[in-house]
C-alpha cells in the first residue's frame, strides 16, 4: 500500500496495489480526514474490482481543511492530481463532504465511462436490493431498516419497495440500525457494528450501503447468532459496471449487469462452508493472485 501526500494542501492518496496501472476510489473532506480509514476504504475496493476480474487498485484520497479553508484546499488538490487524472493513472469520486461539482475541473480528462454519470445510485441500489434479496431468501414482504445511506438513500428505498419490501426506519446511527426489522441495509461509519451492536441486531441479514460498516468482531458475533453478513465489497460493486462498459451499454443494461452481477456472486458466496464474508474474499484474494506476487495484508474489515 502506497501513501502519497500532496504538497499543495493538507490532503493524501492512498493506492492499496501500488503495481497496478489503474487506481479507483473516492475522495473525502473533512477537518481531519484519518488515513486509517482511507487504507480500509482502499482495500475494500481492491476487493470488488478483485470480484469483477478487474486488474484495478482501490485507492481512496482525503483532503483536510477547516470550513473556511475548504475551497481553497479542494483547488489546490484537483489542481495537484490533475495529471494523474488525465493520463488514466487514477480516478477518483467525491465521498462524504464533498460533490461532483468540486471535483468538475476533471470532467474532461476522466477517461472512465460518461454513462457512469448519473447512474450510481441507481447501480448501487440495484445491487443492495439484489443481495437482500439472496441474503434473506426473497426480499418481497420483508421490512428493512436504512441506515447511513446518505445521498443514496432515496434510490436505495425506492429499489426496495419496488422490489415488495417495506422501510421500517431511515436514518444514521446505532439507534436507529436497532429498529426490528428483517434486513438492515447500514453504512454510515466505519466499524458502526461492532461486537456490542451485532449482539443486539434484530435484524436476520445485513447488507453494506458503505464501506466496511461492521468490524472484525462484529462479524464474529453475528456470524455466530446466524446473522447472514454481506461483504461490502460486493454488495457496493454495482457503479463499478459503469467504469467502462460496452458501447451497446444503456442504464437499463447496466442495472440489469448490476442485478445478475451481485446474485451471482452472493449466491456463490453465501454457500461457502465459513460463511459469505470469506466466501467472496476467497474468490478475491484467488483473482488477486493471478497477477500479484504476494497478496495484500489483512482482509477489508473495519
Amino acid at each position: 500500500m502506497a501513501l502519497q501526500k500532496l504538497t499543495g494542501t493538507d490532503a493524501f492518496v492512498v493506492t492499496d496495489l501500488p503495481n497496478a496501472t489503474h487506481a479507483d476510489g473516492v475522495v473525502r473532506w473533512a477537518k481531519k480526514v484519518l488515513q486509517d480509514g482511507a487504507r480500509t476504504m482502499a482495500r475494500s475496493r481492491t476487493y470488488s474490482w478483485a470480484l469483477l476480474g478487474r486488474q484495478i487498485s482501490g485507492a481512496s484520497a482525503g483532503i483536510s481543511a477547516a470550513p473556511e479553508d475548504r475551497d481553497t484546499a479542494i483547488t489546490a488538490f484537483v489542481d495537484e492530481l490533475r495529471e494523474s487524472i488525465a493520463s488514466g493513472a487514477l480516478s477518483l469520486d467525491a465521498g462524504k463532504g464533498l460533490s461532483a461539482d468540486d471535483l468538475s475541473g476533471w470532467a474532461e480528462l476522466d477517461q472512465r465511462a460518461s454513462l457512469r454519470t448519473g447512474v450510481e445510485h441507481d447501480l448501487l441500489a440495484t445491487g443492495i436490493v439484489a443481495a437482500g434479496d439472496v441474503a434473506l431468501g426473497g426480499i418481497a414482504g420483508s421490512s428493512v431498516t436504512l441506515e447511513g445511506a446518505g445521498s443514496a438513500t432515496d434510490a436505495i428505498a425506492a429499489a426496495l419497495v419496488a422490489a415488495g419490501a417495506t422501510i421500517a426506519a431511515a436514518g444514521d446511527g446505532a439507534d436507529i440500525a436497532l429498529t426490528p426489522s428483517d434486513l438492515l441495509v447500514c453504512g454510515s461509519k466505519l466499524g458502526l457494528v461492532d461486537h456490542d451492536l451485532a449482539a443486539a441486531l434484530p435484524q436476520r441479514a445485513l447488507v453494506p450501503c458503505g464501506v466496511a460498516p461492521v468490524s472484525a468482531k462484529g462479524l464474529a458475533v453475528a456470524t455466530r447468532r446466524e446473522v447472514v453478513v454481506v461483504p461490502d465489497f460486493l454488495s457496493l460493486l454495482g457503479p463499478l459496471l459503469a467504469f467502462r462498459p460496452a458501447d451497446d451499454a444503456t442504464a437499463d443494461s447496466l442495472r440489469a449487469d448490476a442485478d445478475a452481477t451481485v446474485r451471482s456472486l452472493l449466491t456463490d458466496a453465501i454457500g461457502h462452508e465459513e460463511g459469505p464474508y470469506l466466501g467472496a474474499a476467497y474468490a478475491a484474494e484467488t483473482f488477486l493472485s493471478t497477477w500479484q506476487e504476494t497478496l495484500p495484508f489483512g482482509r477489508p474489515l473495519a
